[in-house]
């Protein structure tokens, strides 16, 4: 547990990352046959078992066969917490991995502000429910 000044001390996830896997970012564009690349987070929505949830982000890009195709606009993705990660089929090796970070972890009552880190490459997923490309 963590808090900002003398405030009390809430739970936090401050550097929860995905390891590198083995794929070549390249590869695994070129092994998708029908897909979304989404890109740019902006907004989700999780319960509080951390066990349904949906993310939206501003575009994507639909991949047809290997090959990025055109823009979409507003693609989200959403699931169960288990059974998405179950799907996971491919994840980017060291040279696609980058730390995000975000400066608040947007927690507390007033909101304290806790520097967070999560670190990931770009990931495969499998049979997702997709919703809102246009």
């Amino acid at each position: 547990m963590r808090a900002e000044g003398y405030r009390l001390p809430i739970i936090r996830m401050t550097n929860v990352s995905l390891e590198a896997g083995d794929w070549d970012y390249d590869e695994m564009i070129e092994d998708t046959k029908d897909g979304i690349l989404m890109v740019t987070n902006y907004g989700w929505s999780i319960d509080q078992k951390r066990y349904n949830f949906q993310f939206n982000t501003e575009k994507g890009y639909i991949i047809k066969n290997g090959s990025v195709e055109q823009m979409v606009r507003g693609p989200a993705y959403s699931g169960i917490t288990p059974e998405f990660w179950g799907s996971c089929d491919a994840v980017g090796n060291k040279k696609s991995w980058v730390l995000w970070g975000t400066p608040n972890c947007g927690k507390g009552q007033p909101q304290q502000v806790m520097i967070t880190g999560h670190g990931a490459a770009p990931t495969r997923f499998r049979n997702v429910t997709v919703f809102g490309a246009q």
